[in-house]
């Protein structure tokens, strides 16, 4: 799906600036000051600094400490605007203070130059010089201000760069600032290196648990490399988080290195203390949060209840909390109960999320059209820590509305019930398709990679047509029972952007009343990251549906596809197979698609990918396992930006053997990844 959003960019107009100097008054809950000699190009930022100063104090006539005051802040404020030789005087004539500003000019930053060092780049020293005035400024900007304090902390940057890349003993001279008139002011360095220090062999003493056996490996994977206190520091605190991860709360690491002012090699030791073995013994919810919240928080967390201490299923407990949207923020300490016997207490404290929330949400989909709706939501209802959603909108060529009811802890319990009511009405190609559905789930996430589900649902169906036939449309009114089940087994790194590991899922359903099947689904996708800037990925996946009476009794929305941006890439939606004589997909009993795709990344965020995709679909067979036929393929290219919600995807898929009829590829423009 493609959302669209419009950003509006504006920019300020540009004009010549005004330097002539100008007498100002200011006044302010009976307070006078005038400001002589500011220019027009300085005054927004200094009329700000004088109202914030006059809006702390409570006098009512100017005083000589007001006035020394607002000199001292003025002044400042040249400083961070370039102007080093600034000056204000001050005075207090009656019941006004009066600042005489000799501005001097202005001074900007122009060439860098860095002598005496080769481990690290100008552009890369140039950006730690910089920085203080970056970080100030949110950006640099083409003319950025020459503030010298900001230079001077800058040259202490460059110098923590340097020692961070092995050169313990490196120096950096004051900065000598070289000035022309008429010219920005140009900065050089005088950088002296010192020996390089690498680390030598990198040794853990002690045991480790076994789920932080691979600290080993990342220790000995730093032997050769630049040598710095920071990176000991942080091989000591990511095997000492390992440690504990694994349940070993008061688990300490301490590291013994001795580098010389000779440089070479520095052996780094790692002594592990373990200690023994912590559980949670207790969970306890905030008295301040509601009875609601408290709920959701004892029935999200009573799982870590008298197991082994766990970051890892601290992480998915709180994760599955907060996706309620009960929190805006939620907090779990573990408090030590009881050295002796080893013991926690999990203690949860949070803010909660606004009850009611009120959305608008739009965008289009290349098979279902524009959508827009509106969504109603209402979290902890009547204080339950349940939630209440109302939609209303338009999709896929219809109106559509919803009541669904979502339990987070059912029965107080890790589990999650999801109930909904709904009616829709879906106009696609050539068929009209209307119904009401009661649907209701139970699912849960069992640790970090396992999630499971059980779902059932009844409908009253009807489906028209004024261009297919009875057999190509299916039955045209009919009620539908079903009953089916989920499972997945998550091993990515991210489930939004993912660049390592694997997913495998497997789904089915039964159907019964008027309408009798058995649907399978197999997924399973593969990513592994390569060498620089690529990476690669893979997806296999299957479904069939067993229909006693055959496809022709089954429901033309009910059907299996193929095409489209998450199976066969050179077909449009739905469009790989059987079509009417209009173009209408008609579906199938058997679906098989394969794809691979390398990737690149040409900037951060910005990657460039080559893909290849295979699959079939049949109206004949419905064995899952059975060898695909007529297989149909795609070669392209496509293009991903990383967002917060996914990648903005977008593919062009090739048809090499294109036949009679058939499009020599298709464009997708879409969220997320093809799979």
């Amino acid at each position: 799906m493609l959302l669209l959003t419009a950003v509006l960019l504006t920019a300020p107009a540009s004009r010549a600036a005004d330097t002539a100097a100008a007498s100002r008054v200011v006044e302010k809950h009976g307070l006078k000051v005038r400001v002589e000699g500011a220019s027009d190009e300085v005054w927004k930022s200094l009329r700000s600094i004088v109202d914030l100063q006059l809006s702390l104090v409570d006098d009512k006539v100017a005083t000589p400490p007001l006035a020394d005051d607002l000199a001292f802040f003025i002044r400042k404020e040249y400083l961070q605007m370039g102007y080093p030789a600034a000056g204000v005087t001050w005075d207090v004539e009656g019941a006004a203070a009066v600042l005489i500003v000799n501005e001097g000019s202005a001074e900007t930053i122009g060439e860098t130059q860095f002598e005496g060092t080769g481990a690290a780049t100008p552009e890369e020293m140039r950006e730690y010089l910089l920085r203080p005035t970056k970080e100030r400024r949110g950006s640099l900007g083409k003319r950025p201000p020459l503030v010298v304090s900001e230079i001077e902390a800058g040259a202490s940057l460059v110098q923590r760069l340097l020692q961070s890349r092995g050169y313990l003993a490196a120096e950096v001279s004051p900065p000598v600032f070289l000035r022309e008139a008429g010219k920005p002011t140009g900065i050089a360095l005088k950088i002296r290196e010192g020996p390089r220090s690498t680390f030598g062999d990198v040794l853990i003493q002690g045991d480790l648990p076994r789920d932080a056996a691979s600290a080993r490996e990342d220790a000995a994977a730093l032997a050769g490399k630049a040598f710095s206190e920071v990176r000991v520091e942080e091989i000591r605190s990511k095997v000492e988080a390992k440690c504990q991860a694994s349940g070993h709360f008061a688990a300490t690491v301490s590291a013994a290195a001795h580098p010389t002012v000779a440089g070479g090699e520095v052996p780094v030791t790692l002594t592990v203390n373990m200690g023994p073995v912590y559980r949670v013994v207790r969970v306890e919810a905030a008295a301040d949060l509601s009875l609601g919240a408290q709920r959701v928080v004892n029935a999200g967390f009573h799982p870590a209840e008298g197991e082994i201490w766990s970051t890892a299923n601290l992480e998915l407990m709180q994760r599955r909390v907060m996706d309620t949207g009960v929190f805006s923020q939620l907090e779990a300490e573990p408090v030590t109960l009881s050295e002796r016997e080893a013991s926690l207490v999990l203690r949860l404290s949070g803010k909660e999320a606004p009850r009611r929330t009120l959305g608008i949400y739009g965008g289009f989909e290349t098979l279902k059209g524009p959508i827009l709706g509106v969504e109603w939501r209402h979290v902890n209802i009547w204080n339950t820590g349940d939630t209440m959603r109302i939609k209303a909108g338009w999709e896929a060529g219809g109106p559509e509305g919803s009541l669904r009811w979502i339990n987070p802890a059912i029965f107080n319990s890790p589990y999650t019930s999801d109930t909904e009511l709904s009616a829709q009405t879906v106009s696609l190609y050539d068929y009209t398709h209307n119904a009401m559905k009661l649907r209701t789930a139970l699912s849960r996430q069992w640790n970090r990679q396992l999630a499971a589900g059980v779902h059932a649902y009844v409908s009253t169906d009807t489906a028209s047509s004024d261009a297919l036939t009875s057999e190509e449309l299916g039955p045209d009114q009919y009620n539908m029972m079903a009953f089916g089940g989920t499972v997945g087994w998550d091993q990515r790194d991210s489930p939004l952007l993912p660049h390592k590991g694997f997913i495998a899922s497997m789904a089915i359903e039964a159907g019964m009343a008027d309408i009798s099947y058995f649907r399978t689904d197999l997924r399973f996708s593969w990513y592994q990251p390569l060498g620089g800037n690529f990476r690669i990925a893979a997806n296999l996946q299957a479904s069939a549906i067993t229909v006693p009476e055959g496809v022709n009794n089954l429901p033309i929305d009910a059907r299996l596809f193929n095409g489209g941006a998450t199976t066969v890439r050179s077909f449009a939606e739905r469009e790989l197979g059987t079509l009417s004589a209009n173009g209408t997909p008609l579906g199938g009993t058997l679906m098989h698609a394969a794809s691979v795709e390398l990737s690149y990344e040409v900037i951060e965020n910005l990657e460039v990918a080559l893909f290849a995709d295979t699959g079939s679909l049949s109206q004949d067979d419905d064995n899952l396992f059975a060898l695909p036929e007529d297989l149909r393929s795609a070669v392209g290219l496509g293009l991903r930006y990383a967002l917060p919600v996914g990648p903005l995807r977008v593919d062009y898929g090739y048809n090499p053997s294109r036949r009679s009829g058939e499009a020599a590829g298709a464009l997708h423009v879409t969220f997320g990844f093809a799979f």
